[in-house]
């Protein structure tokens, strides 16, 4: 695969992770406003709160907003006017990273729920997207655009001491973190396929963990460290799988016409959440990991992305 091609498929894979939408502009988070998208019926045992970006209609840009799994009932967290996505928040849910194009290219932005207004904590030229909270809640690892190809770094929780954890000639992105904060699961295609890797919190030690010709991407550890869910494009769409650390084998959870993507663990390791895109809709479903059964969470916008589950 050439430089070339790696790099446009990097970005291909961006636009659906970014769910194609480049503007910018201002949020307010001032409320929690319950929003009007179809909500089923909870899930049996879940709980937390499930973040997204969603695409209201084809017209309107990208604004974040979760979901509380014990009701089901749906709340708006931006309406910026721009597009506001890939959040993720603190384990205690008080504070929320994500990324928007409010100053053109995209930017990282914390802000502290539920009243707080979006703290810039970036200021490249350079896209900088896929905001990442450590465990610990003092660290974000994010991917940026500024090298030229995508690397991955880290910052604290006020921007500062920013640190590049991957130097190579290649694109990593997505980076996502182990349970216990030392790790970090990315996605490279440093030997020229897309594939899943690890390493250390401070770039270290970098392992590969899939090697097929295959398109894998989006990574997720379980809550017990043992397992990795991720997308992988092994015929006409990408759908779910699931990595067991232990013994490398490789699971296939979803064969559908649709795109899987954006997966994320329940706190409690019991569902993995991802969106699925097909036929002009858009919706995000729940795999429960015991039965192997999908349940529909939600639908009724035109796009979902950017998945995030937290208690």
């Amino acid at each position: 695969m050439t430089k070339k091609t790696s790099s446009q498929l990097a970005r291909l894979w961006l636009g659906l992770a970014l769910a194609g939408t480049l503007a910018a502009c201002s949020a307010n988070t001032d409320e929690q406003t319950q929003s009007s998208a179809q909500v089923v019926e909870p899930l049996k045992g879940s709980s937390g709160k499930l973040a997204f970006a969603a695409q209201t209609s084809a017209k309107i840009p990208y604004d974040i907003f979760f979901i509380n799994m014990e009701t089901g009932k749906e709340y708006q967290l931006t309406e910026s006017g721009l597009s506001d996505i890939a959040p993720d928040f603190a384990g205690d849910s008080s504070m929320m990273v994500f990324s928007s194009n409010r100053n053109d290219s995209y930017d990282i932005y914390k802000t502290m729920l539920p009243d707080g207004d979006g703290e810039r904590l970036t200021t490249s030229s350079a896209d900088e997207t896929e905001p990442r909270l450590s465990p610990n809640g003092t660290l974000i690892a994010y991917q940026s655009e500024a090298s030229g190809d995508y690397d991955i770094l880290t910052m604290d929780l006020n921007g500062e001491n920013v640190t590049r954890l991957t130097q190579e000639d290649s694109e990593e992105t997505q980076a996502n973190w182990s349970p216990d904060g030392s790790q970090l699961v990315f996605v490279s295609n440093r030997d020229g396929d897309f594939e899943l890797y690890s390493m250390n919190a401070d770039g270290s030690d970098v392992q590969q963990l899939t090697e097929n010709e295959d398109y894998d991407a989006a990574p997720a550890w379980s809550p017990d460290g043992s397992q990795i869910a991720f997308i992988s494009k092994r015929g006409q769409h990408f759908q779910l799988y699931l990595l067991d650390l232990a013994s490398g084998e490789e699971t296939a959870l979803t064969d559908s016409g649709m795109t899987v993507h954006s997966p994320t663990w329940s706190p409690d390791g019991k569902y993995i959440a991802y969106v699925s895109d097909g036929d002009g809709s858009s919706q995000i479903n729940a795999y429960e990991v015991d039965s192997g059964k999908s349940y529909l969470v939600t639908s009724g916008y035109s796009k979902y992305s950017g998945l995030s589950w937290v208690k």
